[in-house]
């Protein structure tokens, strides 16, 4: 209570209401997997970082789109006309993606564990898990899912589902929706691997998905891979029309060009890495060592002098067998590379000590002269001859050179970023002539396009939990909802394969089966967490409603930690959740005809807590809620009744 000492007239406020509690999101997923880019200003720097994203164009603005598809055969028959193809992909982060925001899906967390490998095993189950450990560090995340894992090896994937599976278990606020391997429809490994512990945080579905996405196919996938009648086809084959064949003929060399590009470009920076970002990388580690000499500050001008070997290797004496493309490189992009290139050499040269015997690589054998360095560093370099920087110490001539350093390295990466933009230009020209002048090849490419693939079910299943939450409340059953996106399931089930998917006699865990009905189309057809025997927690949908409820009200009571032990803020815990439960009573969440029949709220001295409870500042809360649970089985009971008139 306030003192008051002077007379006069005082207002004082009464609280009488108790807080209200502010419900959190329940369908936040965490897509954890491969993407085409992990580098948004550092290298590396969104690798096992999880990136809050609203929509799939934030998405590839960040990530990249998805991956090549791969090709491995186009069978057409003698007339040219497509008649199957084998396409598949490794990756299926992307198109889970995709199905989840067609299926109802609003914001979610990316986690990129990697690039899209070129060679060696494409998913790795470390790296899988190291993006789950990731995830426990942000509060948002309702829902764990990683499609990519789905492509391990059975031993590999029930790791990465168990490090998901305990992290729901720790922290209680999100559930794992998990896929099986698209040879293990029915389960039988996944239950035999999965374990027991903290089921009830899981929920499994099967089968793989059938889609039919926009395929983006190129002449690279296809080359090589035409068939007729189980026999290589080359496309030169079908026609006899000489402008057909010249374009083939330049599609084969510019596809050469591309692997000496590729290559040449290829020694420049790591896998996965740009050519700024492996620059970036050693400029930092320059700065960061203490006292720099002459040789560190010549290691970063002569990774600029790699990079201009290259660009001058396709200038000057181009290995480059496509004549236009050459020309063009020449055209365009020596002119304005070439006096750069000579200050680089130079100034590389003089930083590593040696002042004779320059290299000819750009037809430049002596000295540079004052105006070359300062062309390339501007006219305040500190030139006292020709080749010769003056500074007190290596330190200091190196600094002085860096504003230039990074000035040419702008240049000669735009010489490299020419060359490949301007090899991808020439191709995709090609490619649209053949594709309007060339009907088996119009033909193939239409065909691949139009294959179905495979993908898991789990980013259509994030998608569902999302739209029956905004449409109906997270204690409706994400099930009997039909997939958009979908052309069929990759098996169809029997009714005794899917009661065996339901109801697990030998270990209760129950997968729920994605089925294919006619006239209404495929839908999800089971609403069960791995717990399947579990009486309390058997439904994915009580599991999520408590997950959403506990969370609510564990942060709505923070403003309780340190209030006084009493009566007073007993009742008013006890009135901010009774209040919020009763909203959820009248919304149709909790069953019973009135709210006591609905939900219990208890907190009071002799009720939840002792007096040594009070003592050692413990407030005990106890909650019990009566959660709806699906009608599972409808059972129509009917019989004969005998004519009474």
């Amino acid at each position: 209570m306030p003192t008051y000492r002077t007379p006069g007239v005082y207002i004082e406020e009464i609280s009488l209401f108790p807080p209200s509690v502010a419900e959190v999101e329940t369908a936040i997923p965490a897509f954890i997997g491969y993407t085409a880019r992990d580098t948004l200003l550092t290298v590396g720097d969104l690798v096992d970082t999880p990136r809050r994203i609203g929509s799939l164009l934030e998405f590839e603005s960040l990530y990249g789109k998805g991956p090549a598809y791969t090709v491995a055969s186009v069978d057409l028959d003698d007339a040219g006309n497509f008649l199957v193809a084998s396409v598949s992909n490794s990756y299926m982060l992307y198109d889970s993606l995709r199905l989840f925001y067609d299926n109802g899906g609003g914001d979610c967390y990316i986690v990129s564990v990697g690039t899209y490998k070129s060679v060696g095993a494409p998913v790795d189950r470390d790296e899988l898990k190291d993006g789950v450990k990731a995830v426990a560090k942000v509060d948002e995340p309702t829902i764990l899912l990683f499609p990519d894992a789905a492509t391990l090896s059975a031993d590999d994937l029930a790791a990465v589902q168990q490090e998901a599976l305990k992290q729901c278990g720790e922290l209680k606020d999100r559930v794992a929706v998990l896929d099986l391997r698209q040879d293990d429809p029915n389960g039988d490994g996944f239950r035999d691997r999965i374990g027991i512990n903290n089921l009830k945080y899981g929920a499994a579905y099967t089968p793989w998905l059938k889609l039919n996405y926009d395929k983006p196919v190129s002449y690279e996938q296809l080359r090589g891979k035409l068939r007729r009648n189980g026999l290589p086809l080359p496309l030169a084959d079908l026609t006899s029309d000489p402008a057909i064949l010249l374009v083939l003929g330049e599609l084969e060399q510019l596809a050469t060009d591309a692997a000496t590009v590729n290559n040449a470009v290829g020694t420049l920076h790591a896998a996965g890495e740009t050519l700024s970002a492996a620059f970036a990388q050693r400029l930092t580690a320059y700065k960061a060592i203490a006292a720099p000499t002459a040789a560190d500050g010549a290691a970063l001008f002569r990774y600029l002098y790699d990079i201009a070997k290259v660009v001058d290797g396709f200038v000057d004496a181009s290995p480059l067998s496509f004549s236009a493309l050459v020309t063009d490189i020449n055209t365009t992009i020596g002119g304005t590379l070439m006096p750069a290139y000579r200050s680089l050499i130079a100034l590389e040269k003089e930083l590593a000590g040696v002042v004779a015997g320059y290299a000819t690589e750009f037809g430049d054998d002596s000295p540079p002269a004052s105006a070359a360095w300062s062309s390339l560093f501007g006219a305040g370099a500190p030139v006292a001859s020709a080749g010769t920087i003056v500074g007190a110490s290596d330190k200091a001539r190196i600094d002085s050179a860096l504003p230039g350093l990074q000035k040419a390295f702008s240049t000669v990466a735009g010489g490299i970023a020419g060359i490949v933009s301007g090899l991808a230009n020439y191709r995709a020209l090609k490619e649209q002539t053949l594709l309007d002048t060339f009907t088996p090849y119009r033909n193939a490419v239409k065909g691949v396009a139009s294959t179905l693939t495979l993908c898991p079910p789990s980013g259509a299943i994030a998608g569902i939990y999302a739209l029956v939450d905004s449409q109906r409340g997270v204690w409706k059953a994400p099930a009997n909802v039909s997939l958009n996106g979908v052309i069929a399931p990759a098996v169809s089930f029997t009714a005794s394969e899917t009661d065996a998917l339901n109801v697990d006699a030998n270990a209760g865990k129950s997968i729920n089966a994605i089925c294919a009905f006619s006239g209404k189309g495929t839908l999800v057809w089971g609403a069960r967490t791995l717990a399947g025997n579990d009486n309390e927690w058997r439904y994915i949908s009580v599991r999520r409603f408590f997950n959403m409820v506990e969370e609510s009200v564990k942060k709505s009571t923070y403003w309780a930690v340190f209030e006084p032990n009493d009566a007073n803020t007993w009742v008013k815990v006890r009135g901010m959740i009774e209040n919020y439960l009763t909203q959820k009573w009248r919304e149709g969440a909790l069953a019973g005809a009135t709210t006591k029949d609905a939900f219990f709220v208890r907190c009071g001295l002799g009720v939840t807590m002792s007096a040594q409870d009070v003592l050692e500042g413990r407030m005990n809360v106890e909650i019990g809620m009566a959660a709806v649970r699906p009608a599972e089985f409808i059972v129509l009971k009917f019989s004969h009744k005998l004519q009474t008139s």
